[in-house]
């Protein structure tokens, strides 16, 4: 689910990436091997076969910390926004992105 609401940031949104270039960068990079996870996964689509491939369990926890540390530094930008503009902090962060 944090991976769907930060593909449409990060891909969909050209200035959130022109203002956070590094997490911008991560995210490419968590994308890149999280397509990969589910290109293989739909290339065999049986259940057991694709939860039990090497280290499945530990690089979907690591993409999710990884995840989770992206949307805190989104979260962390945003509010420096509200902080420049205190009407801001009235406003949801999808209706401020």
């Amino acid at each position: 689910r944090s991976w769907m609401y930060l593909e449409s940031i990060f891909i969909g949104a050209e200035d959130i990436r022109l203002q956070l270039p590094e997490e911008a960068k991560k995210f490419d990079a968590i994308n890149k091997q999280f397509k990969g996870i589910m290109t293989t996964t739909n290339a065999s689509p049986k259940a057991v076969a694709a939860c039990t491939e090497d280290n499945r369990f530990e690089t979907l926890t690591a993409l999710g910390e990884k995840l989770e540390k992206c949307q805190k530094s989104l979260t962390n930008y945003l509010d420096t926004k509200r902080g420049a503009f205190p009407r801001f902090f009235f406003i949801s962060d999808d209706e401020l992105l």
